[in-house]
């Protein structure tokens, strides 16, 4: 209901250590279509927007929960970064 449609999404980033956290910085770009919040007709816009994510294998703690801004427990090894780019697009869309 956010998204009517989302097209050329083009994620780049980096990740490092930084212990305890594998962390990832990327940027995304993507022309997407969103219902305007007055009309609720489709809008088409351009998003252009970074996010960071801290990862890391065991559950963080309360301490780390309140310093950083996002930790995603890895689960068998794998980061998935395509909810993590769906989720960053819906929080970074505007009302329009």
């Amino acid at each position: 209901e956010l998204l009517e449609d989302a097209k050329n999404v083009h994620v780049t980033g980096d990740f490092f250590y930084d212990e305890p956290f594998v962390t990832g910085n990327f940027t995304v770009e993507a022309d997407v279509v969103v219902p305007s919040t007055r009309s609720l007709k489709p809008v088409k816009m351009h998003q252009k927007f970074n996010f960071t994510e801290n990862y890391n294998e065991v559950e963080p703690t309360q301490e780390q929960l309140d310093e950083e801004d996002t930790i995603v427990t890895v689960k068998d090894d794998t980061i998935d970064l395509q909810k993590a780019v769906e989720d960053n697009l819906l929080l970074s869309l505007p009302s329009v």
